[in-house]
């Protein structure tokens, strides 16, 4: 399970095996940045800048490699599409390098930005998460409603009712 120093070393290793660029980390081990008690991950999400730099990663610390052998983790490469947060997470993301990799740039995603992002799938997994994340990081009606104006793409009719729903039972999780 990846914890808090579980999810350091994962994006110190990842960050040395690309040599320089951008690493982002979203989804639950993004939490681990961020939250004193965060939820358990079996992976690490990631995406990187150049997007070449993730096959390093997927090869040598992907699922089923030595690294997920060896420590019981795995980084998951995706691409940016993936994380489906409100356009301006960036701006709240928490970015740092680390001394050994000094030329590659970690962005990690800020969990009311991951908390949003998990509502278009929202499995009972999720849900969890979310509930730990709003434990820790409380968010207010308000809060919700600035971050939901960010968005400005279309989702289609069944995407659309999927997140609607989610974002019901969200709202109800607020007031609770």
């Amino acid at each position: 399970m990846v914890g808090p120093p579980v999810a350091w070393r994962v994006a110190q290793d990842a960050a040395r095996l690309m040599k320089d660029g951008e690493l982002v980390i979203f989804g639950s081990a993004a939490l681990a940045f961020w939250l004193r008690e965060p939820p358990q991950s079996r992976d690490v999400d990631v995406w990187t800048e150049p997007r070449e730099r993730g096959a390093l990663i997927e090869a040598l610390m992907g699922e089923l490699s030595w690294y997920h052998d060896k420590f019981s983790i795995h980084a998951e490469v995706w691409g940016p599409e993936t994380f489906k947060a409100p356009p301006g997470w960036r701006a709240r993301a928490r970015v740092f390098s680390f001394d050994e990799a000094s030329a590659v740039r970690v962005v990690c995603a800020h969990p009311h930005d991951v908390v949003l992002a998990k509502l278009e799938r929202l499995d009972p997994k999720d849900q969890e998460q979310i509930q730990t994340v709003l434990r820790q990081l409380p968010m207010s009606t308000q809060r919700l409603d600035e971050l939901l104006r960010e968005y400005d793409q279309p989702r289609d009719a069944q995407r659309e009712a999927r997140f609607q729903a989610s974002l019901a039972w969200l709202r109800r999780e607020l007031t609770s």
